[in-house]
């Protein structure tokens, strides 16, 4: 018997108001691979991941029913603070946002916040997790600018390098190339494909190109309703349902 993975999803449903967003949707997400959340625009892909780390807690209307479990613990139990699941989650969001400081602060920022204070341990995990994100060659000399100097690209990654600084269990991506140039793009995919051995990747994209290339697993929604999933091999040569099929032929957009 396989064990379970660390993240499932059961009978989730969000709504705003009175319009429903996501649709009693179950997945299973599989360990150290990436899953990545297809579907057209308003389907739901972006608020299936803010539901992840709980993002939507502040959001004025909003409801949530069911479960998200991360191993045995369900993070919406009212005992569960929101701050220890994010820092189980890493988030690239569309645009870099890095804050109004160097690249240095900006990874040792969320370690000193958990109360990491020694700085030759600081030092390590700055070199570290810029290695990780593919950074570090182009900014060692360039620790102690501020980030807001760095290209798109490259904040784009110091982003993913902040993530991972706090030793998350799950890196979320929403469209984190959409605000790149192809290059940059693919350097951030090459290095989500890369980070995938220690990390599960769970990434939204509403480019199927980019699905074909990274995904392991796929999962589609429409109109709230999670459609199909499965291995992304399995799921692009031979998708079950007709939704699925017209999505990918570009009969639905």
């Amino acid at each position: 018997m396989e064990p379970q993975p660390h993240l499932r999803i059961r009978n989730l449903s969000v709504s705003y108001g009175a319009q429903e967003v996501l649709k009693n949707v179950s997945l299973d997400v599989p360990d150290r691979k990436i899953t990545v959340i297809i579907g057209p625009s308003g389907c739901g892909k972006t608020t299936l991941l803010k539901s992840l780390n709980r993002l939507l807690d502040s959001v004025d209307g909003v409801r949530i029913e069911g479960h998200i479990f991360i191993d045995d613990e369900d993070i919406y139990d009212p005992r569960v603070e929101a701050t220890h699941i994010r820092k189980k989650m890493g988030l690239l969001s569309q645009k870099p946002q890095v804050l109004p400081m160097s690249v240095f602060d900006n990874i040792a920022y969320g370690p000193k916040i958990h109360g990491l204070r020694d700085r030759k341990r600081l030092r390590v995990l700055v070199e570290r997790e810029l290695k990780a994100a593919g950074l570090w060659d182009e900014v060692k000399d360039r620790l102690h600018e501020p980030a807001s100097r760095l290209s798109v690209g490259q904040q784009q990654r110091l982003c993913l390098a902040r993530g991972l600084a706090v030793e998350p269990e799950i890196i979320l991506g929403d469209e984190p190339t959409s605000a790149l140039d192809p290059q940059s793009s693919r350097i951030v995919e090459q290095r989500l494909i890369a980070l995938k051995s220690e990390y599960t990747v769970i990434v939204v994209t509403h480019i199927l190109r980019q699905a074909r290339r990274i995904a392991d697993h796929l999962a589609f929604l429409y109109l709230g309703e999670l459609v199909e999933h499965g291995p992304a091999a399995e799921f692009f040569a031979n998708p079950r349902d007709p939704r699925t099929r017209a999505y990918l032929t570009g009969e639905i957009s």
